[in-house]
């Protein structure tokens, strides 16, 4: 699917309901496609996904793709300039949360700018127990078959985990910005984003009509920011929950060959394609956290102050329960977003040790030839150093992490109340 052009992208997504109906209601079924195959459709759909294939045969989606960005980041000057007009820590700890959350989604836009290709390969890398793996396996005896139907069982989980939790939060999104746009509607403000344009066109007693430009500007950038960060985190945590998906299924492989009556060399043969498998894995781990290094970086910096701030405004607004019930749903936003992506990397932590688990496993191994004794104990060692996705120098993406950033915010968000 990298190799499609515009109509094929849209194509697939106009079938994903289809296919996902398909998916629930059948549960011996195995997903089509990789999850991820959507997110990229999705991104190619709001013109944020210049890989080499769409360039090649629509000439101006680069155009359109800079333009578009240019446009997303034009949302954070206006707000930059008005920091100067607050009055107050609420509406300055306002304009800030914003002006960190506009930077995170155009600092991970541009990533997909710069990365959409190697995006690609990790979508490939991904899929290498489907498109490589599988095939060369052959006739199965059924006394494998428990594990069989346990990968299949697997598979169908960790797409419609994903493909849910996809449908969920651009659903919130779409939710979330009807709420930001309507906020003028009830309070004394005038955009849903607190701006100053030149000529003072954002005052509706003035420029009415450039007031409802500037509004409506407002609302579709925002909505399209929305979207993007939502596509955008996606592409990055169900990277990491294949990564755990695959390591799962190695485990299982492993239980499979272990059930199977082989000599020494079926079973030297057999079992070097598993570690050919776990390599795989391995590498595509390291070279996903050189691909997401600064988006990585950039969502733990971004997590980090925004949770530390909207806590804080929430508190400092409590006499204005409308003003905290913003910063209340925006610290939710923030700690859904930062728990995904942990829980997600804890899967890949854990699961990667249960590798070494399932070698010690395999029955009778003790009693294979030296050389098969050597490259088991060989995999066992490899495996007891877990596979971590991180950006260093920050921590890995671990729910020890996320209990770290908490405590930090607790101290900071102390620290600042003693100061008030």
């Amino acid at each position: 699917m990298a190799k499609g052009d515009f109509k094929s992208y849209l194509g697939l997504l106009r079938g994903f309901f289809a296919e996902y109906r398909t998916v629930l209601r059948q549960k011996s079924q195995r997903p089509p496609r990789l999850a991820l195959n959507y997110n990229r459709a999705f991104l190619v759909i709001l013109g944020l996904y210049p890989n080499r294939c769409l360039l090649a045969k629509h000439s101006n989606y680069k155009r359109c793709n800079r333009l578009l960005l240019l446009n997303s980041a034009s949302l954070l000057l206006p707000i930059m300039f008005a920091l100067h007009e607050s009055t107050n820590v609420v509406d300055m700890g306002d304009d800030m949360a914003w002006m960190i959350g506009i930077t995170l989604i155009v600092t991970k836009n541009l990533y997909f700018y710069w990365r959409a290709n190697e995006i690609d390969e990790v979508i490939e890398n991904l899929n290498y127990y489907e498109s490589c793996f599988r095939p060369a396996q052959g006739f199965q005896p059924a006394a494998v078959e428990t594990e069989n139907v346990e990968i299949r069982r697997w598979q169908r989980l960790c797409y419609l985990i994903e493909t849910t939790m996809w449908i969920t939060l651009t659903s919130f999104m779409f939710v979330f910005n009807v709420a930001i746009c309507v906020q003028p509607l009830f309070s004394d403000r005038d955009l849903p984003y607190h701006a100053v344009f030149p000529f003072g066109w954002h005052s509706s007693a003035e420029h009415p009509r450039s007031h409802m430009l500037i509004y409506i500007w407002q609302s579709l950038t925002s909505q399209f920011n929305l979207l993007s960060i939502c596509q955008v985190d996606a592409v990055g945590i169900h990277s990491i929950l294949h990564t755990a998906l695959n390591l799962k299924i190695l485990c299982l492989e492993m239980q499979k060959l272990g059930k199977l009556h082989l000599t020494d060399s079926e079973f030297h043969a057999e079992f070097r394609r598993i570690i050919q498998y776990h390599q795989h894995l391995i590498s595509t781990v390291q070279k996903n956290n050189q691909l997401f290094h600064g988006s990585f970086i950039a969502q733990m910096i971004a997590s980090f102050a925004l949770i530390s701030m909207s806590t804080f405004e929430a508190m400092a607004a409590a006499s204005d329960p409308k003003v905290a019930a913003k910063f209340l749903i925006f610290m939710f936003v923030t700690f859904v977003q930062l728990s995904y992506w942990c829980l997600a990397g804890t899967l890949v932590s854990t699961q990667s040790m249960d590798v070494a688990q399932a070698a010690f496993e395999l029955k009778d191994w003790h009693t294979k030839s030296i050389f098969i004794q050597r490259n088991i104990l060989f995999m066992i060692s490899r495996s007891q150093k877990p596979l971590l996705y991180e950006a260093r120098p920050f921590p890995p993406f671990t729910l020890t992490t996320y209990s770290l950033i908490l405590q930090q915010c607790y101290r900071i968000l102390a620290l600042l109340r003693e100061a008030m």
